[in-house]
């Protein structure tokens, strides 16, 4: 196999030898760019989902290239490869990796060596990459996941020789702003260094924050029925809590029936209130569970610990209380805070977020994708708790829709693979960024028709990839292969939330429109006009058909003018795109300056119509009122409309 001579790749070695100095295993940089809204990057996924909406979502490469082999991620940069999960992998499969315009694989390695840290270039990362039993069903139900950070340049292609069967990826896009454009990403995300030293010591995590206090309180008296017990105030100005850990009862009842309830800022609603359990990661009752952001320990005498990573600011007041729901009364709790108080989020101009979360619990609804979040605003999105039970549920794919987009720019294979897992009923597993909580199949009595009956309990934290949104979210997932049974659900989200929108639409294009094309100057030298196009798109809307006139590309060029805001901090082009033409790219210039590619690697003849966002960085819009966009088409491209937005000001 061919070694990694160059590139970026090698850069992530050399990260290595300095990551290895560590002390301690930091928790900072998971969580630290969290308190701010998000700048200048995409979190996007590649994936084998069924391209026809239904279930069974294996072998969909996202294209078939001319030499007969499955293309499972194509993708311009820069950008950064975050996570890699698959199952049931081809023996002989061959990933061969292909970086910028190079024409060779820089390296190629056995599939099943990449995740069993066999390939030459992991020496000392195995941690990053596991190839584990975590699931019941079939032969083989082993997981791949790797979390080494793969960065690229200009360009990366993956190719697997032999069937790719079940995959997904999650990688990083950047726009410039964040001073990455033209060089490799090396510094945007934790080092793999780090990564490792949390792999290794997921029992022995500690956060390393300059003036932290430790505030303890300790109830005297039972947790009474029906009464709410404040934990933590503070309304003394700014401050962070940094770490939260409790003790108190070990029961089922007090896991599910006791909320925590969180305020900052005087809001006029609780920005978190959720059942104690799922909050801390074990839903139904006090079972081992670890995880960078959150864990449970059972304790003797009936007794549980719950420890919260996620931290959480306020900027002026903040309100920590426990509600007892139930009728019955539970042991005294006790809390211990790790407190930062005069943090510099306080400075004037920050923008702030909070530490919210979304409880959801109830039968699922026929037809219908099952809730996680839903929200206005600029954020992140950084992970799940949810507990299943009754009838097949774990073959629902996730969907999760940024921006407004038609399509879900994440769209998973299954339940159990967003979790890490694979081929339910799964066992019990923890690891940094997903965990299974319990065996259900051997608390059903190892028949797999009873694990329906016992409520599981699955987490994803989205801490080595936090998912950014800068208008709002909805993050979905199917129950059943496309959300055709009844089940009782509960799901937890987690994430950091500014009221805020940074996004304003401020042009529009419809192509094909000869009026929208000419008050845009819009013109194409390359192209044939489609008129009356009826597309359908990915995800929960797929049974419903887009109506739309647009073009057809076949190279040359492509110039429009759009309105944008002269204040803006960059600004986004979403292209409504048909899938079917496949492999789509074009340089896009501003003003006649050079701003990236526009590159679409993926085909789809059954579900054509999706949205594609390309963000241009503020050095290239601030300060304009309008740009000149000129697409130079290298090959096929399709463009149905253009929705344009700014981005604003992140506000105080």
């Amino acid at each position: 196999m061919r070694p990694f001579a160059r590139s970026s790749l090698a850069l992530i070695l050399l990260a290595v030898s300095f990551g290895n100095c560590f002390s301690q295993t930091r928790v900072n940089d998971f969580f630290d760019r969290l308190l701010a809204v998000p700048s200048g990057i995409q979190v996007l996924q590649t994936s084998s989902h069924n391209k026809t909406g239904q279930n069974g979502d294996a072998s969909w490469p996202q294209y078939v290239d001319k030499n007969g082999e499955e293309v499972i991620f194509d993708v311009a940069g820069p950008g950064c490869i975050k996570q890699m999960w698959g199952t049931a992998f081809d023996p002989a499969g061959i990933m061969s990796f292909y970086f910028d315009e190079d024409t060779a694989p820089l390296y190629q390695c056995n599939t099943l060596d990449f995740y069993n840290g066999k390939a030459h270039f992991y020496p000392g990362l195995e941690p990053l990459v596991s190839y584990e039993r975590r699931g019941k069903w079939g032969g083989l139900p082993f997981a791949g996941n790797s979390f080494l950070p793969i960065p690229f340049d200009k360009h990366l292609k993956i190719i697997i020789k032999g069937a790719s069967v079940f995959y997904h990826i999650i990688y990083e896009t950047y726009n410039g702003s964040i001073n990455t454009r033209g060089k490799a990403v090396t510094t945007v995300t934790p080092e793999p260094g780090l990564l490792k030293k949390v792999m290794q010591n997921l029992n022995n995590l500690h956060p390393d924050y300059p003036g932290v206090k430790t505030i303890v309180y300790e109830m005297s008296d039972p947790l009474r029925a029906g009464t709410s017990v404040p934990l933590f105030r503070d309304s003394l100005g700014a401050g962070i809590i940094r770490e939260m850990v409790i003790e108190g009862d070990g029961s089922e009842d007090f896991f599910r029936q006791t909320f925590i309830r969180m305020r900052w800022d005087s809001a006029v609603r609780y920005q978190v209130m959720a059942p104690i359990g799922i909050f801390f990661g074990s839903a139904n009752r006090p079972d081992t569970m670890r995880s960078l952001a959150v864990e449970v320990t059972p304790l003797p005498e009936g007794h549980a610990r719950m420890v919260c990573r996620f931290p959480m600011p306020w900027f002026r007041s903040a309100e920590i209380n426990l509600l007892n729901r139930s009728v019955k009364s539970f042991a005294p709790v006790k809390i211990t805070l790790l407190v930062q108080k005069d943090t510099a989020q306080d400075q004037a101009g920050i923008a702030k977020t909070y530490f919210t979360t979304m409880y959801h619990a109830g039968e699922t609804v026929y037809g219908h994708d099952w809730l996680l979040y839903e929200g206005t605003g600029s954020g992140w999105y950084v992970g799940t708790v949810q507990s299943m039970m009754k009838q097949h549920y774990c073959e629902g794919n996730e969907h999760f829709y940024i921006d407004g987009a038609i399509s879900p720019q994440i769209n998973g294979t299954g339940s159990e693979d967003y979790y890490l897992a694979c081929f339910w009923p799964n066992n019990d597993f923890d690891t940094p960024f997903g965990c299974v909580v319990g065996d259900i199949k051997n608390e059903g009595g190892g028949l797999e028709e009873n694990a329906y009956e016992v409520p599981s309990c699955y987490s994803r934290f989205h801490l080595e990839a936090p998912i950014p949104f800068y208008s709002g979210l909805v993050a979905k997932i199917q129950h059943g292969g496309f959300s055709n049974i009844i089940s009782q659900y509960r799901s937890l989200s987690y994430v950091y939330l500014n009221a805020e929108s940074r996004l304003t639409q401020t042009d529009y294009i419809d192509v094909g429109d000869s009026g929208s094309e000419s008050m845009h100057q819009y013109q194409s030298n390359q192209s044939k006009i489609t008129n009356g196009l009826s597309l359908k798109p990915e995800g929960d809307f797929s049974e419903s058909s887009i109506s739309e006139n647009g073009r057809y590309h076949t190279g040359g060029t492509i110039t429009f003018r759009v309105a944008v805001n002269p204040e803006n901090r960059g600004v986004r082009l979403r292209r409504l795109l048909d899938q079917k033409v496949g492999v789509q790219k074009a340089e896009v210039f501003v003003d006649g300056q050079a701003a990236g590619t526009w590159y679409w690697g993926c085909g789809n003849e059954y579900l054509r119509a999706y949205e594609q966002d390309f963000d241009i960085p503020q050095d290239l819009t601030r300060g304009r009122s309008t740009l000149r966009i000129r697409l130079v088409v290298d090959g096929n491209f399709s463009d149905l409309n253009y929705t344009v937005f700014t981005f604003t000001e992140a506000m105080d």
